[in-house]
Parts: structure tokens; C-alpha cells; sequence
């Protein structure tokens, strides 16, 4: 029996190492961000490349399509890259970020600020 529970705390001990690495790894952006009478902005976390999905919400969708891939532009912001209309994520702390779109076409131009929506 003592053999089991040492296997059973040797299982939980590396899940709590990879609860706390997944953890450490969360982007800043990650999560629900609400815009005044929107739905909300959610933002997937990193991918391996460390890209991550963003879903707009359905009243952006004139502007640009529901889900976007972004990808890191420096240290505080996300952007998808060669894509019309361009859709930027920038932090502007840590419970703050705007969002833009930006098209080619007249008037394709969004500036939106978020908050987190905790």
C-alpha cells in the first residue's frame, strides 16, 4: 500500500508542475475583454508559435471576421499579421488594451477600448 500512495503523490506532484508552468505562461492577454455595449472580445491563449485566436464580436463583423489569428508585435501587443483588415490587440495595463481594425476599404477604421471582463 505505501508503494500506491507514493505513486499517487509522485502523479499529483507532477500535475501541480504542470498546473504552475501553464500558469507561468499565460499571456497578458488571455481571456474576456469588454467593450461598452459589445459582447466581449475573448482572446485564447499562446499557441507553440505563440500566436493565439482571437474572436470578435458578432457587431464587428462589418469591419472584420469573427475569429482572427494574432501574432506578438513587441512586448505589448498582438497583431494579425499580412491580413486585411488589420486587427491590433495593444495592452495598455493590466486590466486595460485598445483595439483597432484597420481595411483598405473607406471607413474600415475601429478604435475601440477594452477592459477586462473579470
Amino acid at each position: 500500500m505505501p508503494r500506491l500512495h507514493a505513486l499517487a503523490a509522485g502523479a499529483l506532484l507532477a500535475f501541480s508542475i504542470t498546473q504552475a508552468h501553464a500558469a507561468g505562461t499565460a499571456s497578458p492577454f488571455t481571456g474576456e475583454w469588454a467593450a461598452m455595449g459589445l459582447s466581449p472580445v475573448v482572446v485564447g491563449a499562446p499557441d507553440a508559435h505563440h500566436q493565439v485566436r482571437a474572436t470578435l464580436p458578432d457587431e464587428l463583423h462589418n469591419y472584420a471576421p469573427h475569429q482572427v489569428t494574432l501574432a506578438p508585435l513587441g512586448k505589448d501587443g498582438l497583431q494579425s499579421p499580412g491580413h486585411d483588415p488589420q486587427v491590433t490587440l495593444h495592452l495598455v495595463s493590466a486590466n486595460s488594451a485598445t483595439l483597432t481594425i484597420k481595411g483598405t476599404k473607406p471607413g474600415q477604421t475601429v478604435s475601440l477600448p477594452l477592459s477586462r471582463n473579470d
